[in-house]
């Protein structure tokens, strides 16, 4: 009997250190040339997008991997131990190049810094849970750290 109370003990406090994790996960779009309104220019570093039915790749502490996909309305709905957790765009998991984007029109030693950064860092507390943030303000192409004018042939 004493090791059906240690059994059930030791299983709720694994299951106290989850919690349930919401993030909603939006981006502002910039304006990027193009036709010039000025309903576009005065929309442009404003107007957030959901992100919505995305694909991220999460790393934990353990180096454990998993794949997560928002909602319709651009949220992380999960259930998380508590520690952190690192999430890329597949792209940058996977070291390819970067959509909108050729290899000749970047620089491939910048390319793998970019690859290194995680898009988010969730940190899941008993009290708190952190986000950190890089994909929230979209870039131009042509403004892309490691963007490079196309090689001539």
């Amino acid at each position: 009997m004493r090791l059906l109370y240690v059994c059930l003990l030791f299983s709720f406090s694994l299951l106290s250190q989850t919690k349930k994790t919401r993030i909603k996960l939006v981006q502002y779009i910039p304006y990027c040339g193009g036709i010039k309104s000025s309903k576009n220019l005065k929309d442009s570093p404003n107007k957030s997008v959901v992100y919505a039915n995305k694909k991220l790749i999460v790393v934990t502490q353990e180096q454990l991997v998993d794949t997560i996909v928002t909602d319709k309305s651009g949220y992380i709905k999960t259930t998380w131990a508590y520690g952190t957790y690192l999430l890329y765009e597949p792209w940058k998991y996977y070291k390819k190049i970067p959509p909108g984007h050729t290899e000749r029109q970047l620089d491939m030693n910048c390319l793998q810094h970019q690859w290194a950064k995680e898009d988010l860092k969730i940190v899941v507390s008993k009290k708190t849970t952190t986000v950190a943030n890089n994909m929230i303000l979209l870039e131009c192409p042509d403004k892309f750290p490691c963007f490079v004018k196309e090689k001539a042939n």
